[in-house]
């Protein structure tokens, strides 16, 4: 190597260059990414608990966030830009002790809205804050 057997002194600052080259150009070839937030309703009313549920299926790639009492959400983290197919998911019923029974609290979302390979619903993430309300009829 030339940095090494020329100039030694200078070994340090060839890697230094080179490991500045690489971070560069990793930050270069990243996808841009967004935040999002918004509302989810069902038939125009507030779903008011579950998760809603952000998926890129052929990439794998996803986020959820959870509901609150009026149908707000924010999902976890950023996702590439790019569309994603959205669903949502019923509360997790709490756990009880044994011998009692959990009453499961009537979810009126229809099981094709809570389905990643059912759901006719898809939204597009942009790079930056997306606010995106997600209405399941």
């Amino acid at each position: 190597m030339l940095c090494s057997v020329t100039f030694p002194h200078l070994r340090r600052t060839c890697g230094g260059l080179l490991l500045l080259a690489v971070l560069l150009a990793l930050v270069g070839c990243s996808k841009p990414t967004g935040t999002v937030s918004g509302k989810v309703t069902y038939k125009g009313a507030p779903l008011t608990s579950g998760e809603v549920q952000f998926v890129d299926p052929a990439k794998g790639t996803g986020s959820s966030g959870k509901l609150d009492s009026s149908g707000n959400y924010t999902l976890t983290g950023q996702l590439p830009a790019g569309t994603y197919k959205v669903y949502v998911q019923p509360p997790i019923p709490e756990q009880l002790p044994p011998g009692q029974v959990s009453k499961r609290a009537p979810f009126p979302v229809p099981p094709k809205y809570q389905d990643p390979a059912q759901t006719p619903v898809s939204k597009e993430v942009k790079a930056g804050k997306n606010d995106i309300t997600v209405d399941f009829n």
